[in-house]
């Protein structure tokens, strides 16, 4: 403890005797220089303050967010019919195989191809013998007439029995119905159309034997032409008779029509309906058994249409769209409805909205935009 005091006392003195020397002996200057020292100290720190002060009324504001330049399309929702879809085929209205009723070589036959109007001969089969049949079944008819009469003749005199003027009038009605039948069966030897249509299939050849049921032609009517096709059982309650639809056939035609029947029981197998849609067919260019894709508009609901491009996602991972909300940026999650070469269409919107058609991959909830509204056609193609 004494070596400490000992070394404070030495300091004591070293210090004092600077002062000495620097001042010559004259103490009161310590004081005074002293005295400056902390009046300089406390106004410079004065000045710092008024300076921080300063400082802080006069500092700039802080800068605001930079806008993104992007590119927006006003969307109004138009009415979106959803539709059904299914395959099917076309179908002749009827189709018929026109036979023979009695038996003969052929002398006339249809041409494949042909068309034909109601009434029109299709097949005509040789007359054969019956035409000698006929001609001796009127001559016997004849001979009898004159038996009745003169039996009548006799039978009023008394000189016959009444009886015998009966047999003869019987043995004439009899050849009369032999001569009526001949006649029949050689009106049937002319077949002749039963509708307008087409001649489709093989038909029969001239000098071919015809037996009865034999077939001389089929005949098509593919106007109006028939669309069928297969309805699931939960969405058969959707659709009525005369009902709109539509139909692409593989062959490239579009084609239009009303549904005219709707199956009343379910196929077994597969739990599906037939219906079947008429589709008017004047000049034939239709064809029977296509390839059809089938749409039957169902209930509409708005929707907005727009270019795919315009869709994206957010971090959640929900699909959406960018919107422009007070010029500001917003994700409004929306569900596709249909989609096609045109874009696609979308609900979630409501009526109107201001849509982020480019850029909204570069934006994100809350961004400042300049918008550029879109011009021309957003969808690339004429609506």
């Amino acid at each position: 403890m004494l070596n400490g005091v000992f070394k404070l006392l030495v300091a004591a003195g070293i210090a004092l005797g600077i002062v000495t020397y620097v001042t010559g002996g004259d103490y009161a200057q310590v004081s005074e220089a002293a005295t400056k020292a902390m009046d300089q100290a406390m106004a410079r720190k004065r000045e710092r303050q008024e300076t921080a002060a300063q400082g802080e009324s006069t500092a700039p504001a802080e800068p605001k967010t930079m806008a993104i330049e992007v590119v927006t399309t006003r969307s109004r929702a138009e009415s979106l019919a959803s539709n059904l879809k299914l395959t099917g085929a076309t179908e002749a209205s009827r189709r018929v195989q026109v036979r023979a009723e009695t038996s003969g070589v052929v002398a006339i036959a249809p041409r494949k191809g042909a068309r034909v109007r109601q009434g029109d001969l299709l097949c005509r089969q040789q007359i054969g013998a019956r035409k000698a049949r006929r001609e001796g079944s009127v001559a016997r008819l004849q001979q009898a007439l004159i038996e009745a009469r003169a039996q009548q003749t006799l039978s009023e005199k008394g000189l016959a029995a009444a009886n015998n003027t009966s047999a003869r009038k019987a043995d004439a009605e009899v050849l009369r119905s032999e001569i009526m039948q001949i006649d029949v069966e050689i009106g049937q030897l002319e077949i002749r159309a039963p509708f307008d249509g087409v001649i489709e299939g093989e038909s029969a050849e001239i000098g071919s034997l015809l037996q009865p049921g034999g077939v001389c032609a089929t005949v098509v009517d593919p106007n109006p032409l028939k669309v069928s096709g297969f309805v699931p059982e939960f969405q058969i309650g959707k659709l009525r008779l005369g009902d709109p639809a539509s139909a692409s056939l593989i062959t490239g035609e579009s084609v239009r029509g009303t549904i005219t029947y709707i199956a009343q029981t379910a196929d077994t197998a597969t739990r599906t309906f037939e219906i079947e849609i008429d589709v008017p067919n004047p000049d034939y260019r239709l064809r029977d058994a296509v390839t059809a894709q089938i749409e039957i508009p169902l209930d509409s609901r708005p929707a907005h249409r727009l270019p795919q491009s315009a869709l994206t996602l957010n971090e959640a991972g929900d699909i959406g769209v960018m919107i422009s909300v007070g010029g500001k940026a917003a994700f409004r999650a929306v569900e596709i409805l249909r989609d096609d070469d045109n874009g696609v269409w979308l609900s979630g919107l409501g009526n109107e909205a201001t849509v982020i058609v480019v850029g909204q991959e570069y934006v994100s909830e809350g961004s400042r935009l300049k918008e550029t509204p879109q011009t021309g056609n957003i969808l690339g193609s004429p609506s």
